[in-house]
């Protein structure tokens, strides 16, 4: 995250960070200067930021979401909460998985560099609604995987999903649809909200159990 927080505003500064080893990603971020708060300045700053390895880590399935967006040119700014994913969602409505990137776990940890380097590759040669999608399908087998294989592990029968990208309706439906098809019970929130809402309710209910 580059710039730390500014990262969840202006998504460019997380394809930066995601994408800092990439040949070119400076071009595409002078190109896309437009999209940020100072422009060509920020560029510039960010850019010295990565030199120097000035920035803060994240494994928020949000930020990589927010990445794609920038990358297709659907959202460089974050002027309400999930902005960014929620426009990159509606993209993906119309279209469908015609990369079927195989997901990347290595000891139960998602990587998500390989799909956003693809979209950032592929991003002039396909349809935008199609690699919106492929953003989504990826990132909801990659978390079915990686939940299937601990349950596996630990003979668990239920399989829950929360968490702010809980409130992705597509990605939801992908995993609840792999879950249920191996036999195992899936579970989600209902009438808690998955993300930053559920975490305050937990927060106040634990403080009502004190004397």
């Amino acid at each position: 995250m580059v710039g730390g927080d500014l990262a969840t505003r202006y998504p460019a500064r997380m394809v930066a960070g995601i994408l800092r080893n990439e040949p070119g990603i400076g071009d595409w971020l002078s190109a896309n200067a437009s999209g940020l708060r100072h422009s060509q300045e920020e560029v510039t700053l960010i850019l010295k930021q990565l030199e120097r390895g000035d920035f803060m880590w994240t494994s928020s399935c949000g930020r990589v979401l927010d990445a794609v967006a920038a990358i297709l040119g659907i959202s460089f700014e974050r002027t309400y909460e999930g902005e960014p994913a929620m426009r990159l969602e509606s993209a993906a409505r119309a279209g469908t998985d015609k990369l079927v990137i195989k997901p990347e776990i290595e000891g139960g940890v998602i990587r998500t560099t390989p799909l956003v380097r693809t979209i950032y590759e592929r991003r002039e040669k396909m349809a935008t609604a199609d690699l919106a999608f492929a953003a989504h399908s990826y990132l909801a087998r990659a978390l079915a995987e990686a939940a299937v294989t601990v349950a596996d592990q630990e003979s668990i029968k239920t399989v829950g999903f929360s968490g702010g990208v809980a409130l992705n309706e597509k990605i939801t439906v992908m995993i609840r649809d792999a879950i249920s098809s191996l036999g195992l019970r899936f579970v989600s929130n209902e009438a808690v909200p998955p993300g930053d809402g559920g975490i305050s309710f937990g927060q106040a209910y634990l403080a009502s159990l004190q004397p």
